[in-house]
């Protein structure tokens, strides 16, 4: 072997094990982040296509949940490190276990934002279901007990002074399932996220009664992850929101006035393109479904404790809350 080949593989092999070479010395995170396949995923594809995870260092993927539930319960196992989704009775039962952290908002059902949708088969309008009102008697499908369209029918049924016990309750378990029942007029309503219930009319399956935002707005969503991961890697959290906060910010500049009013800005066809990609929906669809965010991801505290009181008196929800420690507030900021 030459000197020259000799002192380059040694120069070589210094360079390996210094510690000042950034790119070996710095090992990424891994951030595995579940979601559900809807509409309020999107700003989450926005973070990951505009490089925002990457540049905090952080190796990020994106799991594909069909309901919220089997995300809490895979968080909990350590099968993913953050959620970023509905909040329903699965997540709450964990964390009255002290395994959950709430960090930052998802979206928010908000007037004026189409986000879950309440739907009636044709033949049950055609019978005369027509308002909130007439759930007394109905059937109503949702995806499963406990979940934010579950959530979402005691709000209305509460509004509008229906007994929970006057209304049947039907599980459906996906949202196809719902939007295939509602279209052979085999359930009689049912809530489902926009996406879904845009497909339903547009394809005269069945007939939109409203959108709840509009009549009860409520915190539907939120950023979560261990509590062990949250005492523990605090630096990774932060690195984790401060991406999370960037697409928040994008998302509400494309679609959200500085007052809060749905209104597509300079960069909505933008951002429409990034969300059609990763969600396989058409733009124009996607469109009409933009749910609405805080920009400063911050989180409804009065709501979450609301949402634990109604799953509780459901007897849905075992053990107790401490809604207090349950929104880490080392990490999450609220509404005023």
């Amino acid at each position: 072997m030459t000197i020259a080949r000799r002192s380059l593989l040694q120069g070589s092999a210094a360079l390996l094990a210094s510690p000042a070479l950034p790119a070996l010395a710095q090992q990424r995170v891994r951030a595995r982040i579940g979601v559900l396949q809807t509409a309020g995923a999107g700003p989450m594809y926005l973070a990951l296509e505009r490089g925002y995870f990457a540049a905090e260092g952080l190796d990020a993927e994106i799991i594909k949940f069909d309901s919220a539930q089997p995300l809490a319960v895979s968080l909990a196992a350590g099968d993913i490190e953050f959620g970023a989704t509905s909040l329903a009775v699965g997540f709450y039962n964990l964390a009255s276990q002290g395994l959950m952290r709430i960090i930052a908002a998802q979206g928010r059902d908000n007037p004026d934002f189409p986000n879950n949708g309440f739907v009636v088969s044709n033949e049950a309008w055609e019978k005369g279901f027509r308002s909130y009102k007439d759930m007394a008697g109905r059937s109503v499908g949702v995806s499963t007990l406990g979940s934010a369209p579950h959530y979402c029918v005691g709000l209305l049924a509460d509004k509008y002074g229906v007994p929970m016990s006057k209304i049947d309750v039907q599980t459906l378990k996906t949202n196809p399932n719902i939007v295939a029942t509602i279209a052979s007029n085999r359930i009689d309503a049912a809530i489902t996220p926009s996406t879904f219930a845009l497909s339903i009319t547009r394809n005269n399956q069945g007939k939109l009664l409203g959108w709840v935002g509009d009549e009860s707005p409520w915190q539907l969503g939120a950023a979560y992850t261990t509590t062990k991961l949250a005492d523990g890697r605090g630096e990774d959290v932060k690195k984790f929101l401060r991406a999370y906060k960037k697409r928040m910010a994008d998302y509400a500049d494309a679609f959200i006035t500085a007052d809060g009013k749905r209104k597509d800005g300079p960069t909505a066809d933008a951002v429409l393109a990034i969300l059609s990609k990763y969600l396989d929906q058409p733009v124009e669809l996607l469109r009409a479904g933009i749910s609405y965010v805080d920009r400063q991801a911050r989180l409804d505290g009065p709501d979450i404790a609301r949402q634990v009181s109604w799953y509780k008196a459901q007897g849905l929800l075992e053990g107790n809350v401490d809604v207090g420690a349950l929104i880490d507030k080392r990490y999450a900021e609220l509404l005023p």
